[in-house]
């Protein structure tokens, strides 16, 4: 494991975009980008449309404005495939330890690179190696985390990658968790940490990527380095339809992947068999993850609590019987 250095008071960040064939979109994230609180960050996009986004109107006026106000953009062009991660982050400066990946269809709060940073400085001595944040959809509802958490199945782990902590709701009070692997979208890694772990990227993986950020989660956890997730940091899933590396379909029922089955077994396929050997490497998974609240840090009281707590099964028992008393007065009345 890497000796990784506290992070400074007004840390340079990079922000690297890997985007294609879609610039509406992009556009969207550059604007959300330009109105953020941490202002002391580059631009690095990654670029594999067919037409370069700097001929697009609206994204070559934006460029111009983050430049005209000091912001540093570097735009690269490259093909897709497994290497693009890789090629992204080798874009940005060497002396930037602090990159955070966000996809091109992504809505973020303007604190959100305040908000993902803030665990790096409250856990200095921690060997934190990269920070989510929250990524609902346009229609996601706000949830009580105390509840959420007493379900088993809320937090991914390496043998069951669900991300219904990162990607289904947003969240009432601002908590940092500890947790076992990341949902892509978007994720401040550590660099330092991340080459200790082999790399941004491993060979094999078809273009969409499909394990890609959980097998560099399995890789940093293999070297026990730490994840967490900060609900404070918000970006809005947009889930672009057209463009991108993978292709999605909206429904009634909500929007899914819909990508070339046979990438996504051979992805998959390629992940379960390196988390074998990962696994094998790994330390002692977490027995308890702990949570803590941000007002608490802010206030430097460093008190952490257990994911599931009394509180939390007792608000879900309530729930579930106002549930079962509405569903029962539901089919009363329809009667």
């Amino acid at each position: 494991m890497a000796k990784l250095r506290p992070i400074k008071t007004d840390e340079k960040i990079a922000v690297a975009i890997p985007t294609k064939n879609r610039p509406s979109y992009l556009a969207i994230l550059l604007t959300s980008l330009l109105n953020q609180t941490y202002t002391n960050f580059m631009i690095v996009i990654n670029d594999q449309s067919d037409t370069q986004v700097e001929h697009d109107d609206a994204i070559s006026s934006l460029l111009a404005v983050a430049k005209n106000t000091g912001r540093e953009i570097s735009v690269t062009h490259t093909e897709g495939g497994w290497k693009r991660h890789q090629q992204a982050m080798e874009a940005v400066p060497k002396q930037i330890e602090f990159i955070i990946r966000i996809d091109d269809d992504m809505l973020p709060d303007s604190r959100l690179i305040e908000s993902m940073l803030k665990p790096f400085r409250f856990f200095p001595d921690r060997n934190l190696a990269a920070v989510g944040g929250c990524f609902p959809s346009p229609g996601s509802r706000r949830a009580n985390l105390d509840v959420k958490l007493t379900e088993r199945s809320y937090l991914p782990d390496l043998d069951d990658q669900v991300w219904k902590l990162q990607g289904f709701y947003y969240y009432n009070e601002p908590e940092i968790i500890e947790v076992d692997s990341l949902a892509g979208g978007a994720i401040c890694y550590r660099r330092g940490a991340v080459e200790d772990a082999g790399g941004w990227a491993v060979e094999g993986y078809s273009d969409i990527a499909y394990r890609e950020e959980s097998d560099l989660c399995a890789r940093l956890a293999s070297k026990n380095y730490s994840l967490m997730v900060t609900t404070e940091a918000l970006a809005w899933h947009l889930f672009a339809l057209a463009g991108g590396a993978r292709k999605y379909v909206s429904t009634p029922l909500g929007t899914f992947i819909v990508s070339g089955k046979s990438e996504i077994e051979s992805d998959g396929k390629l992940f379960d068999e390196r988390i074998k050997s990962v696994e094998s490497n790994r330390g002692p998974a977490l027995s308890e993850p702990r949570r803590y609240l941000i007002s608490d840090l802010e206030k430097n009281i460093y008190k952490s609590s257990p994911l599931r707590t009394l509180k939390g099964r007792t608000l879900r028992a309530i729930e579930s019987k106002l549930l079962r008393r509405f569903r029962g007065l539901y089919w009363y009345f329809k009667r």
